[in-house]
């Protein structure tokens, strides 16, 4: 009777350790593959994730099944990244990872594109929308040139080294270079 007791002690006792350290799998599930893509797939990690991150890298440390878990998580990550890379399926990949995991990250060029799409007038984007996505056509006035003509040079620049880059990876340049159009129709839409 007294291990009976004894066993429900300890076990009352693990109960809030057992939830705390289910949180902190949560978090190591939800944080390490993004952080682990970031650079790889080109992504801004928003703050909220990254404030996350760091502590639940802190409380990794002191948890060695957490600490595991952690490095699994990362390798398995880096593993698919590569597997689809070689399989000329990077842009799909990390289109696929960005969207899965969009309450975290976005690509960093849809990122850029919003915060300037919040400077210029509707104007703008709507003849940003027209001539690069299709969308209908828009009259803009004298002052409108000037930020339109900033954005469309931006996503040039930004085409051009999704070019280079994947010339120097070995990488489709084509799909590469229409993933960072898709992006930039992405964030246009948003609008």
């Amino acid at each position: 009777m007294k291990r009976c007791r004894a066993a429900f002690a300890i076990a009352a006792l693990l109960a809030p350790v057992a939830h705390a350290n289910d949180a902190l799998e949560a978090k190591v599930r939800a944080y390490v593959p993004v952080v682990s893509l970031a650079k790889v797939c080109d992504i801004r990690i928003n703050d909220a994730t990254l404030d996350d991150h760091r502590a639940m890298h802190e409380a990794v440390k002191s948890d060695a099944n957490a600490n595991k878990l952690a490095y699994r998580l990362h390798y398995e990550t880096q593993t698919a990244y590569i597997k689809a890379r070689d399989g000329g399926q990077r842009a799909t990949f990390c289109k696929d990872f960005i969207a899965a995991n969009s309450q975290h990250a976005k690509a960093r060029f849809t990122a850029v594109v919003e915060d300037h799409m919040g400077d210029v007038s509707t104007s703008v984007q709507r003849a940003i929308a027209h001539n690069v996505c299709g969308a209908p056509p828009v009259k803009l006035s004298k002052a409108d040139w000037k930020p339109y003509a900033l954005i469309k040079k931006m996503l040039q620049i930004e085409q051009k080294l999704a070019k280079e880059k994947a010339e120097t990876n070995g990488w489709n340049v084509t799909e590469e270079t229409t993933a960072v159009t898709e992006q930039f129709c992405a964030a246009v839409k948003t609008r």
